[in-house]
């Protein structure tokens, strides 16, 4: 079983044909949706295959009953949650532009109600895991013992963070445990005050990680894995795409789903990455979760990806 920490959001989102250089643009579509990198990756994941189970706390508020039903819908297990009236999805609107991208205004004010659930469910669900997922932007206080525990019982644990949006301090403890670091580019230079990504990579390496890999959207992803020790780069499908916003998401639950199933660490990031294009390149309005075929039928119709050692 997948377990994962972090929050979920509730997203209004408003595309435009329109790019970001014409500076403003006509609403052509409107979308209510949940979103989260956690509540994604592990949508990601159940929709694969993967047993997964959201820990955490939710609010018990009518408004917000459709958050459990949509884990529900979704395959992920809401067993390891509890009722916290404040703790609901964080509210935020997302701009589309006409070339797939985003820009995010939220409100993280539910975000400091988020708690464990009772440790007799946090026991429950550690005890039956394989895999830990973490959002170390938005996870609630005890995350860090979480994973210490989850280190402890040899269960791999895929990190994820963009911003330092809980005390500094607490993400780099929460990177130093992790075993698969899948972390931006751009705030792995911040947090190692490095911009080569040869030297970015060796300073988040340690003997006790699976991996480490830094994703530059269409750029591909640059990686380190204990199979290999060497630093390596990975290419990106070309595509059209429609929609980015959560497909980082996409990628950390394909995967720990291609994890699980005991591929290679070169195979799982092109896997993940396939995963990833898929959805961004899915119309606007569709259902964003990957499905198995797909992403083998993408696969196959698309020149293979090229991994260089740098």
């Amino acid at each position: 079983m997948i377990i994962g920490l972090g929050c979920m959001a509730y997203d209004n989102i408003l595309a435009t044909n329109a790019h970001w250089k014409d500076e403003k643009g006509k609403i052509v579509r409107r979308e209510y949706r949940f979103g989260g990198n956690v509540r994604n990756s592990l949508v990601a994941a159940a929709s694969l295959g993967a047993s997964c189970a959201y820990i955490g706390t939710m609010s018990g508020d009518e408004k917000w009953k459709s958050a459990l039903d949509d884990y529900a819908q979704n395959n992920v297990s809401t067993e390891f949650v509890d009722f916290e009236d404040k703790s609901h999805p964080a509210e935020a609107t997302i701009f589309i532009t006409g070339d797939g991208e985003r820009f995010i205004i939220y409100d993280d004010t539910p975000l400091h109600h988020l708690r464990l659930p009772s440790e007799e469910k946090v026991a429950k669900a550690v005890s039956g895991a394989e895999l830990l997922l973490v959002d170390a932007g938005t996870c609630p206080p005890g995350t860090l013992e979480v994973m210490k525990r989850c280190a402890e019982l040899n269960i791999p644990i895929i990190l994820d963070a963009e911003q330092f949006f809980v005390e500094k301090s607490l993400v780099l403890q929460m990177i130093e445990v992790a075993s698969d670091l899948i972390l931006p580019l751009h705030f792995a230079q911040v947090v190692t005050g490095k911009q080569e990504v040869a030297a970015v990579i060796e300073a988040l390496w340690s003997e006790r990680r699976n991996l480490v890999a830094l994703t530059e959207g269409s750029k591909g992803c640059y990686f380190k894995d204990k199979g290999s020790l060497k630093t390596q780069h990975l290419s990106a499908y070309q595509i059209e795409a429609v929609d980015t916003n959560g497909t980082g998401d996409i990628f950390h639950g394909a995967y720990a789903y291609s994890y699980l199933k005991g591929e290679k660490t070169v195979e799982s990031l092109r896997f993940a990455s396939a995963a990833a294009a898929c959805v961004a390149s899915m119309p606007h309005g569709s259902i964003r979760k990957p499905k198995l075929d797909e992403i083998n039928k993408f696969i196959t119709g698309n020149p293979e990806l090229i991994v260089k050692t740098i």
